[in-house]
């Protein structure tokens, strides 16, 4: 099975995900970016209490509960540009899975 990931920003909530392209079943799915959300709150003491990104954050959990069909990498790419992305910003990695 080859997966790919990337790691973006949406470009309309400012949250971090993780965007996955699972090849042999051709979906795209999002996961919020934990690690980066993280390091954003330690940064940010306040932002737990900030209204805004506590809305935009709920609009990025509904983004993850859907698969999203695409053909092939490249339509994945497509995918994530229709939603306001660049290209260039948007680099999948292969994963490794055992």
């Amino acid at each position: 099975m080859n997966v790919y990931k990337a790691h973006i920003v949406h470009p309309h909530t400012q949250i971090p995900l993780i965007a996955y392209f699972n090849e042999r079943d051709g979906y795209v799915t999002f996961e919020k970016d934990e690690a980066v959300l993280n390091i954003l709150y330690e940064l940010k003491n306040d932002l737990e209490q900030d209204k805004y990104f506590q809305v935009n954050l709920e609009q990025a959990s509904n983004i993850c509960l859907t698969q999203y069909p695409v053909e092939d990498l490249s339509e994945a790419v497509l995918f994530l540009t229709k939603l306001g992305l660049s290209a260039d910003d948007v680099e999948f990695k292969q994963m490794i899975l055992h």
